[in-house]
C-alpha cells in the first residue's frame, strides 16, 4: 500500500508541474493570436476560420487517432510524442510574419493543426486521469491543478503582452512563441514522468490495473433488446442513453456558445483597438474570475451534484451576451470577462466531471473521442454562422439572438435532470467495473462529481476552445472536450 501511495503522490506532483508548464507555454502564445491575425490583415471570414478550421481538423483527426492509440497497451510514449509535435507549432508561428503569400492562411492552418493534435492529447489525457487519480482524490487534485495553472497563466499573460509591445513587430511575437515552445518541452518531460498503473510492472505499483478496452462490457440486457442495438455494439458505440442525451445537450449549448467567439475577438481588436497589453489584462481578469469560479462551483457540485453545477454554470454563461450590448471600452470588457471566467470555470469543470460520471470505465477513451468529435462538428459551423449573422444584422440584434440561443441550450442540461429522463436513460445499461466512475447507475443521477478545466468566453484566445488563462491539455469542450482543449469565457 505504501508503494501505491508513493506512486499516487508522485503522479499528483508531476501532473501539477505538467499543468504549470502547459500554462506557461499556452499563455505565451494563444492570447495573442487574435492580435497577430489583425496585424496580418484578417477579415471577418478569417476570424471565423480561426475557429472553424481547427474544429474541422479536430473532427478528421481525433476519433481515428484515438482508435489507433487504444490499440496499444503502452500509450504514454505515444501521447508524449504527440504533445511535443503539437507544441512545435508554437515555434513554427515565428515564421508566419515573413511569409509573402497569404500569411493569414498559414496562421489559420497552424492554429488548426495545433488544435487537432491538442484534442487527441486531451482525449488520451482525460482517459488516463481516470486511472492516475482515484475518484476520492480527483476533485481536490484537479482543482489544485486548475488554481496553479490559472495563477501562472495570469502572470505569464501579463509579462508576455507587456514584452510583445516593447519590441518592434514581429520580434516580440517571435520571442514569446519561442519561450512558449521551450516551456512545452518541459511540459512533455513532466508528462513522461507520470506512472500509468496499467503500464507499470506489478512489483512497483501493486496489482496491475489493465486499461479496459472498448467493447468488452458484459451485456446484461435481454437478448431481444441486445439485438436492437447490435449495430451499436458492432462499432463499439453502445455507451448508453445517458451518454448520448448528455452529448446532444452539449452540442446544442456549445454551438450557441462558440458562435459568438470570433465576434468577441473582432470587437476587442478592431472596434476597441485593444493592444497586446490590454489583451494581457483581459486574460488576467478572466483568470481571476476562473480561480474564484473553480472553488465556488466545486463546492456547489459537492452539495447539489455535478448535473446541477453544469446547468448553473451554463446558464450563467448563457446570459453574458446580454452584458455585451453595452461595451463602450475595454474596461467593461474586463468586467464581463471576469463574470464569464467565473461561469466558464464551472462549466469546463462540470462538463468534464459529468462525462467521467456517465461513461463506463471500459471504453472510456473511445467515448470521450466520440464526444469530442460530436461537439467539434458544431465548432466548424458555429463561428461561420455567428460571423455571417453578425454581418447581416445589427450588433444589438446579434447579441440578443445569441443570448437567447444560449439560454435555450443551457435549459437542455436542466431537462436531462428531470426524473422522467433519468428513469428512461437508466433503461439500458451495461456492467461496469465495481467502483468505477461512470457506472450506468449514476450516469443520469444528480450525484456529486469530480473536477477540471478552464478558459474565458469573450476571452482573448482563439486557438483553443478552453481559454486564454487556464485550463488543461486540450480543447475539448469536454475543456477540450474538452476543449479541451481544451479559449473563451463569455
Amino acid at each position: 500500500m505504501r508503494a501505491e501511495y508513493k506512486v499516487l503522490r508522485d503522479n499528483i506532483r508531476n501532473n501539477l508541474l505538467n499543468g504549470i508548464f502547459w500554462s506557461i507555454g499556452f499563455n505565451f502564445v494563444t492570447p495573442f493570436i487574435g492580435v497577430l491575425a489583425s496585424r496580418l490583415g484578417a477579415t471577418n471570414s478569417d476570424y471565423a476560420m480561426l475557429s472553424s478550421v481547427p474544429a474541422l481538423l479536430t473532427i478528421l483527426l481525433t476519433l481515428p487517432a484515438a482508435m489507433v492509440i487504444t490499440r496499444f497497451r503502452r500509450q504514454k510514449r505515444i501521447v508524449g510524442g504527440l504533445i511535443l509535435l503539437c507544441r512545435f507549432f508554437y515555434f513554427l508561428l515565428i515564421f508566419v510574419p515573413y511569409l509573402t503569400a497569404s500569411p493569414i492562411t498559414a496562421l489559420i492552418l497552424l492554429v488548426g493543426l495545433y488544435n487537432a493534435f491538442n484534442s487527441v492529447i486531451a482525449v488520451a489525457w482525460q482517459s488516463m486521469i481516470g486511472e492516475l487519480i482515484p475518484a476520492a482524490y480527483r476533485n481536490r487534485v484537479l482543482a489544485k491543478r486548475n488554481i496553479w495553472t490559472g495563477l501562472c497563466g495570469m502572470i505569464i499573460a501579463f509579462v508576455a503582452g507587456w514584452s510583445i509591445d516593447r519590441f518592434p513587430y514581429p520580434y516580440g511575437y517571435q520571442l514569446a512563441f519561442s519561450i512558449g515552445f521551450a516551456a512545452a518541452v518541459v511540459e512533455t518531460w513532466y508528462f513522461m514522468k507520470l506512472r500509468i498503473p496499467s503500464e507499470e510492472p506489478e512489483a512497483t505499483v501493486g496489482p496491475k490495473k489493465h486499461r479496459p478496452e472498448a467493447g468488452k462490457e458484459r451485456d446484461e440486457r435481454p437478448q431481444s433488446d441486445a439485438a436492437a442495438v447490435h449495430w451499436l455494439e458492432k462499432y463499439q458505440l453502445n455507451h448508453g442513453r445517458a451518454y448520448y442525451l448528455f452529448s446532444a445537450s452539449a452540442i446544442i449549448f456549445i454551438f450557441s456558445w462558440q458562435a459568438v467567439w470570433p465576434v468577441y475577438t473582432k470587437i476587442k481588436v478592431d472596434t476597441l483597438q485593444a493592444t497586446n497589453t490590454m489583451i494581457s489584462i483581459d486574460t488576467i481578469v478572466g483568470a481571476i474570475g476562473m480561480l474564484i469560479g473553480f472553488q465556488l462551483w466545486a463546492r456547489f457540485a459537492d452539495r447539489k451534484g455535478t448535473g446541477w453545477a453544469l446547468f448553473g454554470s451554463a446558464f450563467t454563461l448563457a446570459v453574458t451576451p446580454y452584458f455585451w450590448l453595452y461595451i463602450p471600452g475595454m474596461s467593461w470588457a474586463y468586467l464581463y470577462d471576469f463574470i464569464g471566467g467565473i461561469a466558464t470555470a464551472g462549466f469546463q469543470q462540470a462538463v468534464f466531471n459529468r462525462l467521467l460520471e456517465i461513461v463506463a470505465s471500459r471504453g472510456r477513451q473511445r467515448a470521450i473521442a466520440i464526444y469530442t468529435t460530436l461537439t467539434q462538428v458544431s465548432a466548424i459551423f458555429a463561428p461561420i454562422v455567428g460571423m455571417q449573422l453578425y454581418s447581416g444584422v445589427s450588433y444589438e440584434v446579434f447579441m440578443s439572438i445569441l443570448g437567447t440561443a444560449r439560454v435555450t441550450g443551457s435549459l437542455c442540461f436542466l431537462a436531462i435532470l428531470s426524473p422522467a429522463l433519468v428513469k428512461w436513460a437508466a433503461g439500458r445499461r451495461t456492467e461496469t467495473v465495481p467502483g468505477s466512475v461512470g457506472a450506468a447507475d449514476e450516469g443520469m443521477d444528480n450525484g456529486a462529481g469530480t473536477g477540471e478545466r478552464s478558459g474565458t468566453d469573450g476571452g482573448s484566445s482563439v486557438i483553443d476552445t478552453d481559454g486564454a488563462a487556464g485550463g488543461d491539455m486540450g480543447s475539448s469542450p469536454a475543456r477540450n472536450a474538452v476543449k479541451r482543449d481544451r479559449g473563451h469565457t463569455l
